[in-house]
């Protein structure tokens, strides 16, 4: 019997509990279910990959589809021939319409994925880092200047930020911000694929933080130039003030 059917079994067989008289019924899970909570445990998403590896999830998409594992078509990561043999599984969300893939557990091991990884590590342009740490501190100078409490939670979390560069509060406001230092004519833009997965992680980032509890919040994408893609435009209409945007230009001195 695996290990996660002896827990799952253990569980079941708890008595009433005393703090809140809920019976917890009596038998054991169906093979089906236990076979579907084992590939769940088996298979990891991207965000758990990357947290693994210290590197961002877009970071490591773009080593996927480097490595030919995985490529983008339209707005959607979608997998390759070499994916499947390595490991990957295409997934569909049928309530959110979004494709997207999880990987076996032991992509973690994979030496072609690691050593790409290092690499990636040695060679990732400092001159673009540099570029866009000054221009978190001059938007968090910015806030400053505007009377809000600023965190500079990208400065001190590095990689493991979640997509939050900025936290600024004044009163009972706090603003969840990301900063793009983006070239006006870039071929990369900010589309509502990328807008939701960042409201999500700022919505995780509250629920593991009680302390923002009782707070009005909202996420902000703070760009120097227009990058966001008119799809991203649509979806932060739709959020009705949960989600904006906003250009401010880098003076240079």
């Amino acid at each position: 019997m695996s290990k996660i059917i002896k827990i799952l079994n253990i569980l079941f067989k708890k008595k009433e509990t005393k703090k809140d008289n809920f019976k917890i019924p009596s038998g054991t899970y169906t093979k089906r279910t236990i076979k579907a909570l084992e590939i769940k445990e088996e298979n990891l998403s991207v965000t758990e990959i990357a947290k693994h590896f210290k590197i961002t999830p877009a970071n490591l998409n773009q080593i996927f589809q480097k490595l030919n594992w995985s490529k983008r078509e339209q707005r959607w990561i979608i997998l390759t021939d070499s994916g499947k043999y390595n490991g990957a599984k295409q997934c569909y969300d049928t309530k959110n319409k979004v494709k997207y893939l999880r990987w076996n557990k032991s992509i973690k091991n994979n030496k072609q994925l690691i050593k790409e990884i290092e690499a990636f590590k040695k060679i990732e342009p400092k001159s673009n880092k540099i570029k866009g740490e000054d221009y978190e501190k001059f938007i968090a100078e910015h806030y400053r200047n505007q009377g809000y409490f600023v965190w500079e939670h990208g400065k001190e979390k590095g990689r493991l930020d979640q997509g939050i560069d900025l936290i600024v509060k004044k009163n009972k406001e706090i603003i969840f911000i990301q900063c793009k230092n983006w070239k006006e004519n870039t071929r990369f833009k900010i589309d509502h694929v990328r807008v939701k997965a960042s409201r999500t992680e700022a919505r995780d980032f509250m629920l593991i933080n009680p302390l923002f509890k009782g707070y009005k919040n909202k996420f902000r994408y703070t760009i120097s130039n227009d990058c966001m893609h008119p799809s991203a435009i649509k979806y932060i209409e739709e959020t009705k003030g949960l989600l904006d945007y906003e250009i401010i230009e880098m003076k240079e001195n």
